[in-house]
């Protein structure tokens, strides 16, 4: 598995190993994006700090904390499983190309979290299978972004573990566009205490371009037939304009 399928299922498998499991109903699942939208994260931010002398930055998470940004397009539609082709363009100029697949409807895929389905509702579990049970939309709120203000859908979650010498919170607050099921801004945060030592690690990311959301200009020819138009109405309405009588 390459560093990248491991630095974006990281969490989620966290957070399933810590889930109690329970048959929930089924939900209709409607995939909101069309072959071609792409979504673009500039705002990336990753910290790490620990007192362990020995301790270093897990593995893959190395390359996030050099990530200038990641752009995610999709190329694939069947059923409820859409295919990504994620870039991450890092700080130094290079570039890594994967790609990757999920399904919004199971949760099944490398790329989990990233998409869900369009036009959930509070209450409604992220994904239908079992092991996402506990993970339900908390509320539908109206969120401002670089390309506009809209609908999303908010999940709060936090998990936790201990033993006899470790301790690990996670805490995390994704936000997905209702009308297409997309990510938007995903902020998480997990301590771990082993053995007195303390590490804890932050990552914050956010959207800033898409082309979903752009409403398409229109093109020359009919800009052109506008300008006509209104030219047209506007000496009609001139020609019956009565002639005022000058004042002598």
């Amino acid at each position: 598995m390459n560093r990248k399928i491991i630095l974006l299922t990281l969490v989620s498998l966290f957070l399933l190993s810590t889930m109690v499991v329970t048959l929930v109903a089924a939900q209709p699942r409607i995939v909101g994006v069309t072959v071609g939208d792409w979504f673009k994260y500039g705002d990336i931010t990753f910290s790490w700090s620990s007192n362990d002398p020995n301790a270093t930055i897990p593995y893959g998470f190395e390359e996030l904390s050099e990530t200038e940004w990641m752009k995610m397009t999709v190329t694939d539609v069947s059923g409820t499983n859409i295919t990504f082709q994620i870039i991450f363009h890092f700080k130094n100029g290079t570039e890594k190309t994967y790609d990757n697949i999920v399904d919004i409807d199971t949760g099944e895929g490398n790329v989990t979290m990233w998409a869900i389905s369009a036009n959930l509702n509070a209450n409604d579990t992220i994904y239908s299978s079992f092991g996402y049970s506990t993970m339900k939309i908390n509320e539908t709120i109206v969120r401002t972004y670089p390309d506009g203000v809209r609908d999303t859908n908010h999940l709060n979650n936090t998990a936790e573990r201990s033993g006899a010498e470790f301790y690990e919170h996670l805490s995390m607050n994704n936000y997905w566009d209702r009308s297409c099921g997309i990510i938007v801004e995903m902020s998480q945060e997990q301590t771990s205490q082993i053995e007195g030592y303390t590490t804890i690690w932050s990552l914050l990311i956010r959207i800033t371009e898409s082309n979903f959301w752009v409403v398409p200009e229109f093109p020359t020819w009919t800009s052109i037939l506008l300008l006509v138009i209104v030219l047209t109405v506007t000496i009609v309405i001139s020609k019956r304009r009565p002639l005022k009588t000058p004042i002598r």
